[in-house]
C-alpha cells in the first residue's frame, strides 16, 4: 500500500469526490476541509485492504479499482463502483472487521480514519456525523435488504432439497 496525504486542492480529485453519492448531501464549502483529514491510498493487485478480524476505524470510497468481498473463505462479491464505500461497520461499532477486502486490480481509495470525529467539534463535528451516520444507515439498510433477498432464495431452495429428499 501506499499512501498520501489528499491536497483539497487538486480539484480533479476533488471534482471526482464531489460525484460520489456519499458526498453529494455534504456542503461543498465544507467537502475540502471534512477531507482535509482522509488520506489517498493505491494498492496492487491482490493486496488485502481490510483484513477479516482486524479493529480499526477506517472508512473507504472507491475512487477506482475493483476488489473482493470474503467471509470465513466464502467470496461475496466485488466493489466497483466509483464512491462505493467499505469498512463503515468499524466506524460505526468499532467491533472486529467482519470481512476480507482484496483489490483485484489496482485500486485507489480515499481512507478516512473515523477517530477525526474525536478531533472536531462544535459545527463540524455535528455536520460530519450527520453526513456520515445518514449516508452509513442507506450503505446497511441497502445490504440488510440484499441479505433478506439471498435468505428467502436460500430458504427456498432448502425447501426444494427437502421436497426431493429420498424416503427410505
Amino acid at each position: 500500500m501506499k499512501e498520501f496525504p489528499f491536497d483539497p486542492g487538486d480539484e480533479a480529485t476533488l471534482d471526482r469526490l464531489r460525484r460520489m453519492p456519499v458526498f453529494e448531501a455534504a456542503d461543498p464549502a465544507q467537502l475540502p476541509s471534512l477531507l482535509g483529514v482522509a488520506r489517498l491510498r493505491s494498492y496492487e493487485e491482490e493486496e488485502v485492504i481490510i483484513a477479516e478480524g482486524d479493529t480499526d476505524q477506517t472508512v473507504y470510497f472507491l475512487i477506482r479499482g475493483r476488489c473482493s468481498v470474503n467471509v470465513d473463505g466464502m467470496d461475496l462479491g466485488f466493489i466497483d463502483s466509483l464512491g462505493d464505500v467499505f469498512g463503515e461497520m468499524g466506524m460505526v461499532d468499532r467491533k472486529p472487521r467482519s470481512a476480507t477486502i482484496t483489490a483485484v486490480s489496482p485500486t485507489l481509495c480515499l481512507a478516512l480514519d473515523g477517530a477525526f470525529l474525536d478531533r472536531v467539534s462544535g459545527t463540524d463535528k455535528l455536520a460530519a456525523e450527520a453526513l456520515f451516520y445518514r449516508v452509513f444507515s442507506e450503505i446497511l439498510a441497502a445490504r440488510i435488504r440484499d441479505a433478506n433477498a439471498r435468505i428467502l432464495i436460500l430458504e427456498d431452495e432448502l425447501e426444494d432439497l427437502s421436497v426431493q429428499r429420498p424416503t427410505f
